[in-house]
């Protein structure tokens, strides 16, 4: 099960990182990068999600990894433990991409006791431990639904705009 979501998340991350577009604008430092990326993880902080607002984020790290060659674009990475109501700690990583100026959310994976989640942009695939059976789909629509209790949502549509940094004061 692991083996397909390693194939999903490594899939979307090379059709990201690959794909054509705009390269990222150079910032104005690299010390503005990593305030830009802080203050998505100070916002990450303080919110709360799932029923009844049960579930936040605890322990963030942060890793900026600049680019490869000198026409790349700077990568982030996110990880985080989600405290949630389970049996065992669920753990997070969130990708992101320095481009057209702004960071964008590319991907994510989430570990949980019941299940693991892959995102790519605004598609997911979640690999259920109980049914054994993935499913997929577009996450404005389960969103809307509150079908799916991952951090990813509200990192993407609540801290973010569907994915891309809020515009910089």
């Amino acid at each position: 099960m692991r083996r397909y979501l390693v194939f999903f998340v490594i899939a979307g991350w090379l059709w990201l990182s690959l794909g054509g577009g705009v390269l990222a604008a150079p910032p104005d430092s690299a010390s503005d990068l990593v305030s830009r990326l802080e203050q998505i993880k100070t916002t990450m902080k303080k919110m709360r999600f799932c029923t009844n607002e049960s579930c936040f984020y605890r322990e963030l790290r942060s890793q900026i990894l600049p680019p490869e060659d000198p026409a790349g674009r700077y990568r982030a990475t996110i990880s985080a433990a989600i405290d949630r109501p389970s049996a065992s700690p669920d753990m997070a990583d969130y990708h992101f991409v320095f481009i057209e100026g702004c960071w964008q959310l590319v991907s994510g994976e989430e570990y949980t006791d019941v299940a693991d989640y892959a995102f790519v942009g605004d598609r997911y695939e979640i690999f259920s431990v109980h049914s054994s059976r993935s499913f997929k789909g577009v996450i404005e629509s389960e969103a809307d639904a509150g079908n799916i209790k991952a951090g990813y949502i509200p990192l993407y549509f609540r801290v973010l705009d569907h994915g891309v940094e809020r515009s910089v004061s």
